[in-house]
């Protein structure tokens, strides 16, 4: 049903002012007109009840724990990576050209998903081979990966967390366990293990379902312990402040659309990882070529541009112990790749 506009009702309601006129001057020769005058009264009541109910924002049943500021002098730092140039950089094999989720397992191996098959791949980075695949599902959106040592987390876009409990990397035995987490988003691709608070991150890709929150980008918690979602998201990043904070750092947004034409910034994250050392939380968004660094309580430390030719797509984003980093990229109509980043200080 198409609802009138506020420039109707009151068109209406004028109409009530003058049927008003009408019947007090002709209650007594037209009765029907009393009639007439109740019928256009409801109608115009209806009517602007629904508007009202259209409008009414929906209830909040959560607070967000921390908001993402500004940088501050004491809140920013160096990436300690040159990211123009990785210390290895390695082609993968066309059945991960979709790559997505990505964990590290040890020194030597990292495990990844591809977003179309359910199945984890075991890379052995230096041999530079798969030395392993482990089916889990059949088909679908899978997005986010990580490892806790123990249990294997495989996140679904729509928000369905699937846990490999005691996986072995070698074997790939372990009870597998899948839960739809509530989540206030539809696109969900992020996903890391957080050892320090044995929490899980899950960062979504999209605005929420709350109009109200259409320029924030939500960061969730997976409580370990509890085995159990915070409703309140861990971290909002406003693309609005976000993009007023990249001029800080010199960051223009070079993105265009096939027409030529600028695209708009709409920070959306695809990866996200925390740092084995620092603790800081580093958040890839393909769509804008950025990298984005924020600390425990939500201050960003830096963000930098990722180079076209490096970063074809970057999906997956993980950490070694000694701090190494690895990005993947999708294909993008090129070749997928796995880029090793080692500390520069």
């Amino acid at each position: 049903m198409k609802l009138n506009s506020e420039s109707s009702i009151k068109k209406s309601f004028k109409k009530i002012s003058l049927s008003c006129l009408k019947v007090k001057c002709n209650i007594v020769k037209y009765p029907f007109a009393m009639n007439r005058f109740f019928k256009l009264f409801m109608v115009c009541l209806f009517v602007s009840n629904c508007e009202s109910q259209t409008n009414r924002k929906p209830k909040n049943d959560f607070k967000i724990q921390n908001s993402i500021s500004a940088p501050t002098y004491s809140s920013r730092s160096a990436i300690p990576y040159n990211l123009s140039t990785p210390n290895k950089k390695y082609h993968l094999p066309a059945i991960l050209e979709e790559i997505s989720g990505l964990t590290d397992i040890d020194s030597a191996h990292v495990a990844c998903v591809q977003d179309e098959i359910g199945m984890v791949f075991i890379y052995n980075f230096l041999i530079d081979s798969i030395v392993v695949r482990h089916k889990f599902d059949s088909v679908g959106d899978f997005e986010g990966l990580t490892f806790t040592g123990k249990s294997l987390f495989v996140l679904r876009s729509d928000g369905r967390l699937t846990e490999w409990e005691n996986f072995s990397p070698k074997t790939g035995s372990g009870k597998v366990l899948h839960t739809m987490l509530p989540l206030q988003t539809t696109n969900n691709e992020g996903l890391c293990f957080d050892s320090k608070k044995n929490r899980l991150l899950i960062a979504a890709k999209s605005k929420p379902i709350n109009h109200d929150y259409k320029s924030e980008r939500f960061i969730y918690e997976f409580d370990l312990n509890q085995k159990k979602l915070n409703k309140s998201p861990a971290y909002s990043i406003n693309t609005i402040e976000l993009e007023a904070a990249a001029k800080e750092f010199k960051i223009v947004q070079q993105n265009r659309t096939e027409s030529g034409k600028l695209r708009p910034f709409n920070f959306r994250p695809a990866s996200l990882a925390v740092h084995p050392q620092t603790s800081d939380i580093y958040i890839i968004s393909a769509a804008d070529k950025l990298l984005l660094v924020i600390n425990e309580q939500g201050e960003i430390r830096n963000m930098e541009r990722l180079n076209d030719d490096l970063f074809a797509k970057a999906e997956g984003i993980t950490f070694l112990s000694d701090g190494t980093m690895i990005i993947t990229n999708e294909a993008a109509g090129k070749v997928p790749t796995l880029l090793i980043f080692k500390p520069t200080n």
